[in-house]
């Protein structure tokens, strides 16, 4: 049986200690996103900003998919897929979160204020 020497425990603790700094670096570094893109088939069919509280549902190719934007935050409320990954995402508020539900082909995007032009939407 192989003992754990210094260096593996040195190494051990290095590499924690990356993984929760770059998490905390992340949630400090990260902006508070401004707008909310809606894409169906890598095409925007909504734009709207974060701080207005509404619903859209977009016609995927799978089914429904209905956003909710709300206090600043927006989430995929219902999907009709078989999995639900993009519903189990949660509540999203931050620049640069994304949303996806792959089957229905749609994304959810968060800019923030220095990105205010996306595919030819200009806002």
């Amino acid at each position: 049986m192989k003992m754990i020497t210094l260096g593996d425990k040195i190494l051990i603790v290095v590499v924690f200690l990356c993984t929760v700094g770059s998490f905390f670096a992340k949630n400090l570094l990260a902006s508070q996103g401004s707008l909310v893109i809606i894409e169906l088939k890598e095409m925007p069919v909504y734009k709207g900003k974060l701080t207005e509280d509404r619903k859209v549902t977009i016609k995927g190719a799978y089914g429904d998919v209905r956003v909710q934007i709300r206090g600043g935050n927006v989430a995929v409320v219902h999907a009709d897929c078989p999995n639900k990954v993009c519903v189990r995402t949660g509540w999203r508020s931050l620049s640069g979160e994304t949303i996806i539900c792959v089957p229905n082909q749609v994304i959810v995007r968060i800019l923030g204020e220095e990105r205010n032009e996306v595919r030819g939407i200009t806002g």
